[in-house]
């Protein structure tokens, strides 16, 4: 007993180590395969380093308009104050007086009305009479300060589309949401920094709270979404869930062993293989990929390390009454090195797969298989040589129904010939492409978001158009040019369209409005007949004539410049133009898209190479797919080892055991698709740990004996159901599906190895 201790606080301490100094990364883009189209290429980096994984949407409602405003400015002056956002946009967004004189001073290389017409007697006649009216009116102040400088109206223009346009309503100098009763403030905020880790966004995500708090809210409350909320809310949601059918399965599956076995020592027996193979499968993902195991491959390789739970039961329920355990171990481990070396041929097969997700689940749990079975062999009867672990009988009942099963081989192919007459009745399986079915987030929490997106009037990312990679003069070029093709569409099939080049022109196009500006003395005369009968006194539009005039030899403003003197501004436009290491690389978002083939056919049309249409959900199915067939194909090639490998070792009676194992897997693939379950990457998974435990059942009941194998066999069915059964009870839909995978399988498999094998020899 003391060995046994001493080895479960050596395991645990090895686990604490590897777990402290390995890393683990959650990052999904890092799972999946390199795209292999450059649609799915751009779709991975952004999902890796894009800047819409920083955006924070919220609302903040349950109070009166007038409190619900003032929340929302304290909260939005704290979110500022903090440091860790790039923008904050609440109603009092304004440009400072710096980036003003900034933008006022390069209004004309600006904006898209700079042409020489614009500065003709025609042109400018009805703006001086407009500035005329205005100043009778309420914006008398604004037209004031700048009405004289730029009759044209191009600052104030451009002051618009550079903080952006909403379908929100301001009042009190905050944001609300039109029409929405009761009440709802509203607030934009981009995190600073762009593919930031779940660490970061949630240190962010804290202090969006906190500023909340800090705001005196009293009743109100505050409506958080965007990509970090959901990633955040996500892991709580699957933790949770874990957490409560872990303790649940535990407390289940020790209360069961303790009830067959009446001993607490076999606890310690089954977790020592188990904390051993894991160790070893951490181990070796760690080494083979320099030091870090994504999370997703170490909570599926454990799972799949659940058929280790069958080796020390198994060892302990087939031990003969006057045999040591080292004795049994000896006996059994033939089956059981072929059962352990059949599953982790079976896992051993994606590592071929070329997908990165597929090699370090097949690595992990494929080499903590492997250990856990020579810990079993060797280790275990170390640790307790003079153990004496039996099982109590087996209720009557239920021996009396197993005994009758037993043998009854016709009963394996009805049942499998029903299941799959069932599924080809059903038209086959589904599979799961829509990546939002898979979802832990609540759909209230998903209908929030899209709400949230209504009243800011945030872009609709179905449909993305990447621009580039190049230099930033060719990227700006590029969204000139889609700009010009768009055009014809805006107001009917596209709504409108976010382009870097609507905030910032190219090189180019900045130089030639630069040399459509008239020479002083051209726009003073026709400035002069523009005036003429109008009530402005003679040198009122002298700034406007001396601003023309320096724009006329100003250089051309850089994204770099605009990052240096104008802040507000370069957050603007830092989401649609990013430079990824010696490139630079853009984004246009399109809006209100009511017809994507017109969209396609206009950006088709140009057959421009620095120009990708990008449909994210489209991508997205085709990623989901493609990564299917690569699980299930080598799945299958893992299945034809397998057959190859019991073949080899026990011939014919090998084959005769691998039935049992395409039964269960037929058997339930019906039972999913009766339910309406659409098959995703984590069925196929727990396919595979089902395919493990078939192996056990099959091999270990593949020749003639007594009571023992069957009943070690049912024991460690059922502690499979209990440990994986409940999760079929998850919200959580990953969790569901494993859950309720393993449970259908795991039964369907015990049935069909005892119907298939020899009967019970009676004296």
């Amino acid at each position: 007993m003391r060995r046994l201790i001493g080895a479960l606080l050596l395991l645990a301490a090895l686990g604490g180590t590897l777990g402290l100094s390995i890393g683990i990364r959650t990052d999904l883009a890092e799972f999946l395969p390199a795209g292999r189209t450059p649609a799915g290429a751009f779709l991975l980096r952004e999902l890796r380093s894009g800047a819409a994984t920083t955006l924070l949407l919220a609302g903040i409602e349950g109070a009166p308009e007038a409190e619900l405003a003032r929340i929302a400015r304290e909260t939005a002056a704290g979110l500022r104050a903090s440091g860790r956002f790039a923008f904050v946009g609440d109603g009092t967004t304004t440009l400072g007086e710096a980036e003003q004189a900034l933008l006022l001073r390069y209004r004309y290389l600006l904006s898209p009305e700079t042409r020489p017409e614009a500065f003709t007697a025609a042109a400018l006649r009805p703006r001086l009479e407009a500035l005329l009216d205005g100043l009778r009116s309420a914006a008398s102040p604004l037209l004031a300060r700048f009405g004289f400088a730029d009759p044209t109206g191009a600052f104030l223009g451009l002051a618009r589309a550079w903080l952006g346009e909403s379908r929100v309503e301001t009042r009190d100098g905050a944001w609300f949401a039109a029409g929405a009763t009761p009440p709802r403030a509203l607030l934009l905020a981009r995190i600073a920094g762009a593919g930031l880790g779940a660490e970061a966004q949630g240190e962010a995500i804290a202090a969006f709270r906190a500023a909340f708090a800090a705001a005196r809210p009293g009743p109100a409350r505050l409506l958080l979404s965007g990509p970090g909320v959901f990633a955040t809310e996500a892991a709580a949601a699957i933790r949770a869930d874990v957490e409560l059918i872990t303790l649940a399965s535990a407390g289940l599956l020790a209360g069961f062993l303790f009830w067959r076995y009446r001993s607490p020592l076999l606890l310690g027996l089954v977790a020592v293989p188990l904390a051993a193979g894991t160790i070893a499968g951490f181990a070796a993902v760690a080494l083979a990929y320099g030091g870090a195991v994504h999370g997703i491959a170490l909570g599926f390789g454990m799972t799949m390390l659940g058929v280790t739970v069958d080796y020390p039961i198994l060892l302990v329920t087939l031990r003969r009454p006057e045999e040591s355990l080292a004795g049994a171990a000896a006996r059994i481990w033939p089956t059981l090195r072929l059962a352990a070396a059949a599953a982790a041929t079976g896992l051993a097969a994606m590592l071929g797969s070329g997908f990165p997700g597929l090699v370090q689940l097949g690595l992990f749990a494929g080499t903590g298989l492997l250990v856990a079975a020579a810990t079993t062999r060797w280790v275990l009867p170390w640790l307790v040589p003079g153990a004496r672990i039996a099982a109590r009988p087996l209720p009557r009942p239920l021996r009396s129904l197993l005994e009758a099963l037993r043998g009854r081989r016709a009963v394996a192919p009805a049942l499998v010939g029903l299941a799959a007459l069932g599924l080809l009745a059903l038209g086959g399986p589904a599979w799961q492409r829509d990546l939002a079915a898979l979802s832990p987030v609540p759909r209230a929490a998903q209908a929030l978001d899209a709400e949230l997106r209504a009243s800011l009037g945030a872009p609709d990312v179905r449909l993305i158009l990447a621009l580039g990679p190049g230099t930033e003069e060719a990227v700006l070029a590029a969204s000139e040019r889609l700009g010009a093709a768009v055009a014809p569409l805006l107001g009917g099939a596209v709504q409108g369209i976010d382009l870097p080049s609507r905030y910032l022109p190219s090189i180019a196009t900045q130089q030639a409005r630069r040399s459509a500006l008239p020479d002083a003395a051209a726009l003073q005369a026709e400035l002069a007949t523009a005036s003429a009968g109008l009530p402005f006194r003679a040198g009122a539009f002298a700034p406007f004539l001396a601003g023309v005039e320096e724009s006329r030899g100003l250089p051309p403003l850089t994204a770099a410049r605009l990052a240096e003197e104008a802040p507000t501004i370069a957050a603007r436009l830092s989401p649609l133009l990013s430079r990824r290491g010696e490139a630079v690389e853009g984004i246009a978002l399109a809006q209100g898209v009511t017809d994507p083939a017109a969209l396609r056919a206009a950006v088709a049309r140009l057959a421009d190479p620095a120009i990708l249409l990008v449909d994210v959900k489209a991508e997205t199915e085709g990623l989901l797919a493609a990564y299917g067939r690569a699980t299930l194909l080598w799945a299958l090639a893992g299945g034809a080892l397998v057959l190859a490998l019991l073949g080899f070792g026990l011939g014919r009676p090998g084959l005769r055991a691998a039935l049992p194992i395409g039964g269960a897997l037929v058997v339930t693939l019906a039972v999913l698709t009766l339910l309406g379950e659409a098959l995703s990457l984590f069925h196929l998974a727990s396919l595979l740990l089902l395919a493990g435990l078939a192996i056990d059942y099959s091999l270990f009941l593949a020749t003639p004996g007594d009571d023992d194998s069957l009943e070690a066999v049912l024991n460690c069915a059922v502690a499979t159901l209990l440990t994986f059964g409940l999760l079929a009870f998850c919200g959580t839909p990953v969790l569901h599906g494993i859950g309720l995978t393993v449970s259908v399988g795991v039964a369907s498999a015990f049935l069909l190895a005892c119907a298939l094998s020899p009967r019970i020899a009676r004296a």
